[in-house]
C-alpha cells in the first residue's frame, strides 16, 4: 500500500531542516525527511512520518534530481522544502523538465537563486539599490593586491560561494593578501574569470533579517541579532536574540523586490553601533541556521510556506503574526564546539566567559524530541573523524 505525505524535505541532518521538520510537523503535517546519510538531527526525529535516503547533490546531481523525483512519487508528495544548497539544482531540474513528478517546489528561478548565491553579484547588487556595503577591491588576479589594497588595512575575501564560513579569509593589505587570494585559487581550484570577493574589513553586530516572499510580495518576516558565533571569524551563529531593527528591515526589503524574490531567504547584515552604520554581508537564499529561534518567537516559516503554496499567500499572511521580541535561542553543540575551539588555541578566558543572558530555547536540545541531540552529535563526531574538520568541506562547496 503507498504511504502519503506531504512535504518532502532534504539536507536532514542540520539544524535548519529540522527546525523544517518541527514548525511542520506541529500543524499535522507528514514529512518525509531525506539526505545522503542515516545519521542526524532528522533521522533521529521522533517527528519524521518517514526517512530516505538520495544521491550526493554535489558528486552525482542528476542521480540526486531522479531520487528525489521517484521519492516524490513514491509518497505523493505535496511540496518540496529544499534544506540547503540543493534548492538552485532543484529549481534548475525543475525548468528543465527533469524534475516531473507534481509536488510543487515554492522556489526562485534558478538564474535568481544563482545570483543569490554569488557574493560579488549580490553585493554590487545592493549598491547599485543604495544598500550599504562594505568598500570592494577589484582584484582580477592575486597580484592586484599588492597595488590596489592598504597594509594597515584588513580585509576579507570570500569565495564567490560558499556557506557557513566556508572560503571565507581575512588579512592585512599587500602580500599578505595576495597569499591568501593565490592560496584560495589553489584550495579551491576556482574558475578564470571568478576571483574571490575582496572587501575591506567592516566591524559590528551580525543581524539577520528572515523573510517569505511570494512571488516578489512579502508574506512574512522576522529579525535576529546575533550575541555569539560558532567561528570567531564569523559564520553560524550559536547564540541570538529576536529583535527589530527598522533599517536594516528596510534594506533587505528592498533587495529582495529586486530580485522579485520567490520562497524563504535570510539576509545578513553588520551594524557598528559606534558609527551607527549597517553593510549589507550576503543572503542565504533556502532555509538558514537560526531559523530554530523564529519558530520560539511565533513565526512558523516552513508553515506559511506550506500554506501560501496549497491555499494561497492571502491565507499565509493571515496566519503571520510579528515575532515576540527578546527570545533567547543558543545552538547547544555548537557552542560546546565553539567554546572547546578556543580552549584548543589558547583562549581560556574567551572559552568560559558568557553573555550574561539565559537562553529561552536551544536549537537542538528538545525535551519532547531528545534524540535530536544524540542524532546531531553522531553526525558531528562522524565527520570529525572522517574530515578532522568540525566545519568538514564538501567538494563543489566553495567556488
Amino acid at each position: 500500500m503507498k504511504r502519503m505525505a506531504d512535504v518532502l524535505l532534504t539536507y536532514g541532518w542540520c539544524r535548519s531542516s529540522y527546525s523544517a521538520l518541527r514548525g511542520l510537523a506541529q500543524q499535522g503535517l507528514k514529512v518525509v525527511v531525506t539526505d545522503t546519510g542515516r545519521i542526524g538531527m532528522c533521522q533521529a526525529s521522533r517527528l519524521a512520518y518517514a526517512r530516505a535516503r538520495y544521491r550526493s547533490p554535489f558528486a552525482d546531481p542528476q542521480g540526486f534530481v531522479a531520487d528525489i523525483d521517484t521519492l516524490c512519487r513514491d509518497y505523493d508528495i505535496t511540496m518540496i522544502l529544499a534544506g540547503h544548497e540543493e534548492v538552485e539544482l532543484l529549481a534548475l531540474a525543475r525548468e528543465q523538465g527533469r524534475l516531473t513528478a507534481p509536488a510543487a517546489l515554492p522556489v526562485a528561478r534558478a538564474a535568481t537563486i544563482e545570483m543569490a548565491n554569488d557574493k560579488y553579484r549580490m553585493a554590487c547588487l545592493a549598491r547599485e539599490q543604495g544598500v550599504s556595503v562594505a568598500a570592494i577591491m577589484e582584484c582580477r588576479c592575486p597580484e592586484d593586491a599588492m597595488t590596489m589594497s592598504d597594509p594597515a588595512n584588513e580585509y576579507v575575501a570570500r569565495a564567490r560561494r560558499g556557506n557557513s564560513s566556508k572560503g571565507v579569509f581575512f588579512a592585512r593589505g599587500g602580500a599578505p593578501l595576495m597569499k591568501t587570494l593565490d592560496a584560495m585559487r589553489k584550495t579551491f581550484d576556482l574558475e578564470e574569470g571568478r576571483p574571490p570577493i575582496v572587501q575591506e574589513r567592516v566591524a559590528g553586530d551580525g543581524w539577520g533579517v528572515s523573510c517569505l516572499y511570494w512571488h516578489g510580495q512579502p508574506i512574512a518576516s522576522f529579525t535576529h541579532r546575533r550575541l555569539e558565533e560558532k567561528l570567531a571569524t564569523g559564520g553560524t551563529s550559536t547564540l541570538r536574540i529576536s529583535a527589530a531593527h527598522p533599517a536594516i528591515e528596510a534594506d533587505a526589503h528592498r533587495l529582495l523586490r529586486a530580485l522579485g524574490w520567490h520562497g524563504l531567504a535570510m539576509l545578513e547584515f553588520k551594524h557598528d553601533e559606534a558609527s551607527g552604520r549597517h553593510f549589507f554581508i550576503e543572503i542565504n537564499p533556502r532555509l538558514w541556521g537560526s531559523i530554530d529561534l523564529a519558530l520560539s518567537s511565533g513565526v512558523n516559516f516552513p508553515w506559511l510556506l506550506y500554506l501560501a503554496q496549497t491555499q494561497g499567500p492571502a491565507v499565509a499572511l493571515a496566519h503571520f503574526h510579528p515575532a515576540r521580541q527578546g527570545v533567547v535561542e543558543r545552538w547547544l553543540l555548537g557552542d560546546v564546539i565553539r567554546r572547546l575551539g578556543l580552549a584548543s588555541n589558547g583562549a581560556w578566558r574567551q572559552a568560559l566567559a558568557f553573555q550574561g543572558v539565559s537562553a529561552n530555547a536551544f536549537d537542538d536540545a528538545k525535551r519532547d524530541d531528545p534524540l535530536v541531540l544524540v542524532g546531531e552529535a553522531f553526525y558531528y563526531l562522524s565527520k570529525a573523524i572522517r574530515s578532522r574538520s568540525m566545519n568538514p568541506l564538501e567538494a563543489g562547496m566553495v567556488r
